[in-house]
């Protein structure tokens, strides 16, 4: 299946990158685990494929995602912008996306989404959202701050330098454990509609041969089909 990117019969290794990203995928006292982290690496055992993983920061996976063609990404979410620069398998698990400010920030009261740029907002470079938001009317070094990590807006946060940060139903919660909140500091706004982009995906390189991707996506069907991927969900949330 690989002697069409030079490998010959040597069974191959991928490399699926991956970032912080809990609890979807993320470390944990060195240990590689999330949803779809397990997700992935089940698929890759039934397909047989070997696979290894590697984190790192969101800007530069993304980027050797698209140089290396024995490599994959997740969680990828998915949009017209990104629709023929991969081969996608999915969807995996995502949630919904929510606006948040700090509890005691009583005066951060936007009613729609409209009034959330009337706040600034901190956001990674390269971020997915970044497109949606610029609709509503962000703008970026105005009310848009874009950051390498997500530590660094975070933190600004928590400082009061940042009014918003978005954050999904399960993956805030984990984010806020790094810096030693437990969640009651902020309060959940509006909804940002994601629908446009489609969900959480594993991305490969197009020089993957179609045949692995259409295996990747039959074996995840035949996970829904069991329990809609309950098992993985619980592993890490209180469902």
């Amino acid at each position: 299946m690989f002697s069409c990117i030079g490998v010959g019969t040597e069974k191959p290794t991928v490399t699926i990158y991956t970032e912080q990203f809990p609890p979807y995928n993320f470390s944990n006292k060195g240990q590689l685990q999330g949803i779809n982290l397990d997700i992935v690496r089940t698929l890759c055992e039934r397909t047989e494929l070997e696979c290894k993983f590697e984190l790192l920061p969101w800007t530069r996976a993304y980027s050797l995602v698209q140089k290396n063609p024995l490599s994959g990404l997740v969680s990828t979410a998915r949009s017209p912008e990104r629709e023929s620069l991969f081969q996608w398998v999915g969807p995996l698990v995502s949630s919904r996306t929510y606006f948040y400010r700090l509890a005691k920030n009583n005066h951060i009261r936007p009613v729609n989404l409209a009034q959330t740029a009337n706040y600034t907002l901190g956001l990674v470079r390269g971020d997915v959202y970044e497109e949606l938001i610029q609709e509503i009317g962000f703008e970026k070094d105005k009310n848009l701050l874009k950051f390498a990590h997500h530590y660094e807006y975070i933190n600004l946060f928590f400082k009061n330098k940042i009014d918003l940060i978005l954050g999904s139903e399960q993956t805030l919660d984990y984010q806020l454990q790094q810096f030693g909140y437990g969640g009651k500091e902020v309060v959940k706004l509006v909804e940002l509609p994601v629908d446009k982009l489609q969900g959480n995906y594993l991305v490969f390189n197009k020089a993957i041969p179609p045949e692995i991707i259409e295996r990747f996506n039959q074996e995840l069907a035949a996970l829904k089909a069991f329990d809609n991927l309950k098992l993985y969900r619980q592993r890490y949330t209180n469902e």
